[in-house]
């Protein structure tokens, strides 16, 4: 049931015509559907398992952040649907009482030529019965204006990604979905010529990660980068969401994690020529951010994460904490394209910083830049991918904030992307 844009259609309601199709293939449907008297102020069980299995899955119409902020989910399937504008011609609603024909779900499902996007759902198409039995609800509702249901209170979608290229954004995951991760960024550097081709041939950091929810609000995560065999333990706890009706302006979430560092020849910084244990309290990194997301316009969102590293540098001891100040902007392009920047200035510390990779040599002396990023975002449903350069090799939090090697304002960069997908538990 994912709404899709098409750029190249007209933003005009369709003219009648265009809706022909749908009133022959959904008339058909009625005339064999159950005439039996559905109640009118519940969906039926039987279409709620066809959502249940169809449409309200992790990564789609269900969870905090719904596709086309359509919520099919029981609790909520009734008031999001009946009467309510439908996103793509708003005078047209998604559920017309008593009127099949008219509703624009009706629509989607059919796959009229009047429509916006790719008949839904897109990976199955629904069954004859599976139609005739929405259609006979939908007439069983009648034209009774007391049946309105109130407006749904819909939630801004700031950020549809679990994640920018690197640091966390305020969303957190449904229950009965989790998340896989693959971060990938290229060693070389992009102006290292053809005979490395751009940097590519160099190698590259890898960054494996799974997430899964504890509550709607609360999701763990856990993560392998190959850098220093490090593994990191994560955790939101997203406090509020901003709403479209301005009740609740912004989103704020609580971040915090540890990353351990298990290479064994980890140098021991107070015992020279020896190694640190694997147990050794000089091999976790523990930082935390509070993320703070705005949705400026349709187009404009931007984030805030000010936030601590504590013991960045594990090659020294008692260095001081970092503090960082995360900063992501984001402008769609469409529906499923946007542009994004991602930085992480380091306010205080750096001097104990130690970006992946090592700091620069600048004039005889080591450089630390702030972790910077520009990229493209692709996203559909539960699949999101980043494609980006950056002047980092860090591939977790802690990583970033300790910030980059390259100057990004001499043109050096590299190259990198994420890609990952929510899904339904088993």
């Amino acid at each position: 049931m994912q709404t899709e844009t098409d750029a190249r259609r007209s933003l005009r309601v369709p003219a009648p015509h265009s809706f022909k199709l749908s009133i022959v293939l959904v008339g058909v449907l009625l005339l064999f559907s159950n005439e039996a008297v559905l109640a009118s102020d519940a969906i039926p069980d039987e279409i709620l398992r066809v959502f249940e299995n169809k449409c309200a899955y992790a990564g789609c119409h269900v969870g905090s952040a719904p596709a086309a902020d359509l919520s099919l989910s029981e609790e909520s399937a009734f008031d999001a649907l009946v009467n309510q504008p439908s996103l793509d011609f708003p005078n047209i609603p998604l559920v017309k009482p008593g009127a099949p024909l008219k509703s624009y779900l009706m629509m989607k499902m059919v796959g009229t030529s009047g429509i916006k996007g790719r008949r839904m759902p897109i990976e199955e198409p629904l069954q004859k019965t599976e139609l005739r039995a929405i259609a006979a609800w939908i007439k069983s509702l009648g034209s009774n204006g007391s049946q309105t249901p109130a407006p749904r209170q819909k939630y801004a979608a700031t950020f549809p990604g679990f994640s920018s290229a690197t640091l966390q954004t305020t969303e957190t995951l449904a229950r009965g979905s989790f998340l896989y991760r693959i971060a990938h960024r290229w060693l070389g550097k992009v102006d290292s010529g053809f005979d490395q081709f751009f940097g590519l041939d160099a190698g590259a950091h890898l960054l494996t990660q799974f997430a899964f929810p504890l509550r709607d609000n609360l999701t763990l995560s856990v993560g392998r980068s190959g850098t220093n065999a490090t593994f990191g333990f994560e955790t939101k706890w997203r406090l509020f969401r901003e709403k479209t009706d301005g009740s609740v302006p912004f989103s704020a979430t609580l971040f915090g994690g540890v990353d351990w560092l298990t290479l064994k020849a980890l140098p021991d910084p107070q015992n020279p020529g020896q190694n640190l244990s694997r147990s050794s309290g000089e091999r976790f990194q523990w930082y935390g951010q509070f993320i703070l997301a705005k949705k400026l316009s349709q187009r404009f969102a931007v984030q805030l994460s000010p936030g601590f590293l504590v013991n960045g540098n594990v090659t020294v001891v008692n260095e001081e904490p970092i503090i960082t100040l995360g900063l992501i902007g984001r402008m769609a392009l469409s529906k499923k394209l946007a542009v994004f920047v991602e930085g992480a200035p380091i306010l205080s510390g750096s001097s104990g910083a130690l970006p992946v990779g090592g700091s620069t040599n600048v004039n005889g002396r080591p450089v630390v830049y702030d972790s910077f990023t520009l990229g493209l975002e692709h996203h559909l449903g539960g699949h999101v991918f980043h494609l980006y350069i950056t002047n980092s090799l860090g591939l977790t939090t802690a990583q970033v904030m300790s910030g980059g090697n390259l100057s990004f304002s001499d043109g050096d960069f590299r190259l990198g992307f994420n890609i990952y997908r929510s899904l339904g538990l088993p």
